[in-house]
């Protein structure tokens, strides 16, 4: 039994690392402006002013950047290639 549980962690952990593997190679595909402010919102915390402060954008620019990277990283993880 003990093997068991420890099999299943594992495979629990695998599948963990395998999709932060494939965030990371989506968050890579992003254009750079929209990889930026996904960053530093999703990863970092900043809210869409401090971020529009720091890359010289408009909230409203921001709030359009951080929503098309959303919608991109969906599609990209759900994509047919990647699901098990």
């Amino acid at each position: 039994m003990e093997n068991v549980e420890y099999v299943q962690h594992e495979s629990s952990y695998n599948s963990y690392s395998d999709l932060k593997e494939i965030l990371d190679l989506a968050v890579d595909k992003l254009p750079e402006i929209q990889r930026s402010v996904i960053l530093l919102r999703d990863y970092e915390g900043y809210s869409y002013e401090e971020i529009g402060n720091i890359t010289n954008l408009k909230e409203s620019q921001v709030k359009v950047y951080i929503y098309r990277a959303r919608v991109f990283l969906k599609k990209y993880i759900v994509s047919p290639e990647f699901v098990v």
